[in-house]
């Protein structure tokens, strides 16, 4: 690659800003549970791990970090971010409670996916993060079979080593999941075995997790790729996912209505949702701003609401009591506000899109290039069912694969006089 045309003046702080990336990626993957070794670090060392990346990508790139025109519109997207996070927690229900929520999504998601875009412009790094991933999994999967294993399906602290949850273990699973999809596609069929093998052990974690959810990303990520290998058929597997999707969404409507809200599993569901109104009441409220990220104030939005199943019983006591909206998109109009969460979603397409277009234009495009959209594809069907983001393992992950597609395109762009380039160099 040109880095006179591209890169930074300092190759040496370059390659420390990645290295750097990729250790407090480790951190926040491997240890920032408080079941290792989060509830051991300080608040300030913490920081320093999570935003030491990004200052030595500054480092590294000096004006460039803020001046690039090949990030032009990607760079004023996550600058209006971070400012309408700041002004969101400033405006919050409760400032104490937001600040540190805050805090932890702009600098291990936003500052991350900053960092990732300059760095993860060549084929080489975007390999060795496969490797990263597929090295995290590795460890992921052990770990937490092993304590499944000593500790038996009701033991405490199964399936939460990592990440504290099952479901956004399935989630951080998906996201790690570049690793092996990159080792599948080798030619070596010992490296293939490797792969089979943890893929293997993977489909046994997420089993014994007996998580929907995650099931349901799966299955999304299968039909998303089946679409993608149909090729000439693809219009008809379209068309026919569409009558299987309005199928399931008459069955699903119809088994809502029988719903008895006297089950605990049913009564379950129906609290999900009547989440949906309660959002939308609560947004009316702060239909701009939000009310801050995390507040712990849900309850007081209660005194005025009319709760339209009449026959639920405790939603009152399960808001006060679980403070969440069971969905990130509900989360971010909410919670963060229109205007940061119009920002945030026009930063993730425009990423998207272009990334999309790259592929499409480039005669080297990799299976694990296109594999990379059916990631980003279950973890938002997963994210309509928790809040996803919150996790700072899942938000890192995240945006360091957005922050790899806009670095893929832009560094394509930069070998194309009209910015969309036919083939690549070997080298990458």
């Amino acid at each position: 690659m040109d880095n006179s045309r591209y890169g930074p003046n300092y190759p040496l702080l370059n390659n420390l800003a990645f290295y750097a990336l990729l250790g407090s990626g480790a951190f926040i993957i491997l240890l920032n549970s408080p079941n290792v070794l989060g509830g051991y670090i300080k608040w300030t060392l913490r920081t320093l791990i999570f935003i030491f990346p990004w200052l030595m990508l500054c480092l590294a790139f000096s004006w460039q970090t803020i001046i690039d025109k090949n990030y032009r519109v990607e760079i004023l997207c996550l600058a209006a971010i971070i400012m309408l996070g700041i002004i969101n927690t400033a405006l919050s229900d409760s400032f104490a409670k937001s600040f540190p929520k805050m805090q932890t999504f702009l600098l291990t998601g936003i500052f991350a996916l900053w960092v990732s875009m300059f760095l993860f412009t060549d084929g080489r790094r975007r390999r060795i993060f496969d490797w990263f991933c597929c090295g995290c999994l590795v460890i992921v999967v052990v770990v937490e079979l092993l304590v499944w294993s000593l500790r038996g399906a009701n033991g405490s602290q199964v399936f939460e080593v990592f990440i504290r949850h099952p479901i956004p273990l399935g989630t951080l699973i998906i996201l790690l999941s570049s690793g092996p999809v990159r080792l599948l596609t080798s030619k070596d069929y010992k490296t293939k075995f490797m792969a089979g093998f943890l893929a293997l052990l993977t489909g046994i974690l997420i089993f014994y997790t007996h998580k929907r959810g995650t099931w349901l990303a799966l299955a999304v990520i299968m039909a998303g790729g089946i679409i993608f290998l149909a090729h000439r058929k693809k219009f008809l597997m379209i068309s026919l996912l569409v009558l299987l999707a309005l199928a399931i969404t008459l069955k699903t409507t119809r088994m809502v209505a029988r719903l008895n809200p006297q089950i605990p599993h049913y009564a379950s569901v129906l609290q999900r949702l009547e989440l949906y109104p309660f959002a939308l009441h609560v947004w009316k409220c702060h239909p701009l701003m939000g009310i801050g990220l995390r507040p712990f104030t849900h309850q007081k939005y209660l005194e005025d609401y009319q709760q339209h199943n009449k026959n639920l019983q405790n939603f009152p006591e399960s808001v006060a009591k679980l403070q969440t909206f069971d969905n990130m998109l509900l989360t971010g109009f909410v919670e963060l506000g229109t205007v940061m969460t119009l920002f945030y979603m026009a930063l993730v397409i425009i990423i998207i899109v272009r990334y999309s277009r790259t592929l499409r234009s480039s005669l080297n495009a990799r299976a694990i290039d296109w594999y990379r959209l059916l990631i980003l594809l279950g973890f938002a069907v997963h994210s309509m069912t928790y809040d996803s983001l919150l996790f700072p393992q899942l938000n890192w992950l995240f945006h360091v694969q957005l922050g790899l597609m806009a670095g893929y395109s832009a560094s394509e762009r930069a070998y194309s006089p009209d910015g969309w380039p036919q083939r690549l160099p070997e080298s990458l």
